[in-house]
């Protein structure tokens, strides 16, 4: 994977999870569904964030 694009793709799920838990605070809003997103959303930068760690672990081994 592209070092720039996993970057990207993490700064864009950060905003999005920003986005989101300003969301859950919102009188009436739907927290369940809203929860649902954000577990969607931090499954992908769990990911990300071990892609980033499995490559660093990969280079330092050549």
């Amino acid at each position: 994977m592209n070092e720039s694009y996993r970057q990207t793709r993490i700064a864009q799920l950060q905003n999005h999870r920003h986005i989101l838990l300003q969301r859950r605070e919102q009188r009436g809003a739907p927290i369940a569904s809203i929860d649902m997103e954000l577990n969607v959303v931090r499954a992908k930068l769990q990911a990300l964030y071990e892609a980033g760690r499995m490559q660093l672990v990969t280079e330092t081994d050549a």
